[in-house]
């Protein structure tokens, strides 16, 4: 009798990878849920006895699945698999009653590994897994931002001790005029600073802006440890010089390792308070089309909020599509 397996994810890009990491021939009835609603509401018709599950969804995250199946003593074996490597949460999900957490993009060996500790395997028929999950493109490039945005905040996370809370990433593509309610719906306030940089690489090439608002310094330099008595200017933009760094430099290299090429990184550029979005959208004017991505990160206890867009040119599009070994609608 097939043993009922929930893959539970709100990319279809990684519900695909999941399910092409089950072990061959494994005698499965899989059950796919898009947000920890769906999942809960599966377990709960006996769909479930093994339990694949995210932890960035929309309406119920992993978390929220992991307490709900404590509470209401649910009869299913909960597997984690998330890009948000951080050691906190790694401790959260396996307090509230995980028993394996595995990073993305998923190891079929870790998985199979896993699987075969609890004693799930036995039942191994020779049968392939179903057929196709349909795959679009940004969902695609949704699923790699969230593996890099993860690697990400786990690097920030060593840096300044502190828990960083993570977005769904969005990605769109957007014209010339979209673009522009997008920057400056991102860069709104009456104070923002911003750090641009340049990539390029394998046939890739954009920009990054990583956007703060209404930032209080001297929560900056609390977080990294800096003493406040030698505040200044030039201190402010070493500060964020110094997150932009870790952020980007760590989300640019688990980005590009995912496309299997390395990025070259310009030199980062820098505007601090009160400047018109203008100012950032002189850079990004010529495109009818550019892929856009957009995440968001909270900093500490302090609430330090972080925007990052990644501009994509129309021209990289092909290259990434090229890289992506899917096939991609």
């Amino acid at each position: 009798m097939p043993i009922p397996v929930i893959i539970c994810d709100d990319s279809s890009f990684a519900r695909k990878q999941v399910m092409r990491a089950l072990p061959s021939g494994w005698d499965v009835d899989l059950t796919f849920c898009e947000n920890g609603r769906e999942a809960v509401a599966a377990i709960e018709a006996g769909q479930g006895d093994i339990l694949l599950l995210d932890l960035t969804m929309p309406v119920m995250d992993g978390f929220e699945v992991l307490e709900y199946i404590r509470s209401n003593d649910l009869p299913t074996l909960p597997i984690v698999i998330s890009g948000d490597i951080q050691p906190e949460s790694h401790k959260r999900v396996m307090a509230l009653g995980a028993v394996a957490f595995i990073k993305k993009p998923v190891d079929p060996a870790e998985l199979t590994r896993v699987l075969d500790e609890f004693g799930v395997l036995e039942i191994l028929t020779g049968k392939e897994p179903p057929a196709n999950v349909q795959v679009t493109f940004t969902e695609w490039v949704q699923e790699i931002t969230n593996v890099a945005m993860g690697r990400a905040a786990d690097l920030l996370v060593r840096v300044v001790n502190e828990k960083v809370e993570l977005s769904i990433p969005h990605v769109s593509l957007l014209d010339r005029g979209d673009l522009e309610m997008t920057l400056n719906a991102t860069a709104h306030g009456d104070s923002f600073s911003c750090i641009t940089q340049g990539f390029i690489g394998g046939g890739i090439s954009g920009e990054n802006l990583l956007l703060f608002h209404d930032t209080d310094i001297r929560h900056v330099a609390e977080l990294l440890n800096f003493d406040l008595n030698h505040l200044e200017t030039s201190s402010e933009i070493e500060l964020y010089m110094d997150i932009a760094n870790v952020l980007v430099g760590a989300f640019l290299k688990g980005f590009a390792e995912q496309l299997d090429v390395c990025f070259s990184q310009g030199h980062p550029r820098i505007t601090i308070h009160n400047q018109d979005s203008a100012v950032i959208l002189a850079n990004h004017q010529g495109h009818d089309r550019i892929l856009t991505i957009e995440v968001n990160y909270v900093i500490g206890d302090n609430q330090i909020r972080c925007n990052q867009l990644v501009l994509i040119t129309p021209e990289s599009i092909a290259a990434l599509k090229l890289r992506s070994g899917e096939e991609i609608i």
